[in-house]
């Protein structure tokens, strides 16, 4: 019995690899590749972040899902890309633990992203402690996402905003505003 639970995880394993590096087509054209030593260091850091986090998984883990979303990032280079998906990652598992598994992995994937490339401008420190604190505790206090309430223009196909600006206590300049500002002084 050991050795079949054996075989199957080694299986497992291996088909996450194939996945993982599977990526490599759709992000080499934004000059990011991993390498197989690369992408089982990073299922390792997936293992270990599981264990520190007390989370259990039996489908296939998020980084195939992680790197294609984060792939086209502006603030993601090729010496910086291993470091880089291993802290997503991390963070990752620690906001589905903190938001109570409220959000789906796509909508988890899609807020991180969406305040990495336009709150945070890269800063994975900025997104971890403020941009997804805020958010999860928003959920813990019984916020319902956009996708939770359906509300996505249905016709356009468009969400409705970043849904994090709700919660963000930081002030930042309207870009409408500047324009109407800048065409007054000139």
């Amino acid at each position: 019995m050991e050795e079949w639970f054996e075989l199957m995880t080694l299986e497992a394993s291996r088909q996450e690899l194939k996945r993982v590096l599977e990526c490599n087509q759709e992000t080499s054209k934004y000059g990011l590749c991993l390498t197989e030593k690369e992408a089982r260091e990073l299922m390792a850091c997936r293992k270990e972040t599981l264990r520190e986090s007390r989370r259990v998984e039996f489908a296939a883990g998020i980084l195939p899902e992680l790197i294609k979303e984060f792939c086209d990032s502006q603030f993601i280079q090729s010496g910086e890309y291993v470091d880089t998906l291993a802290r997503l990652q991390e963070i990752f598992y620690l906001y589905k633990n903190e938001s109570m598994d409220e959000l789906t992995d796509g909508e988890l994937l899609e807020i991180m992203k969406e305040n990495f490339e336009q709150i945070c401008y890269g800063d994975l420190e900025y997104l971890e402690t403020t941009c997804l604190e805020r958010f999860a505790a928003a959920v813990r206090a019984g916020y319902e996402t956009e996708f939770q309430k359906k509300e996505r223009d249905e016709y356009t196909l468009k969400k409705s905003g970043n849904e994090y600006e709700e919660f963000s206590e930081e002030t930042r300049w309207e870009f409408e505003l500047y324009r109407i500002k800048l065409e007054e002084s000139e």
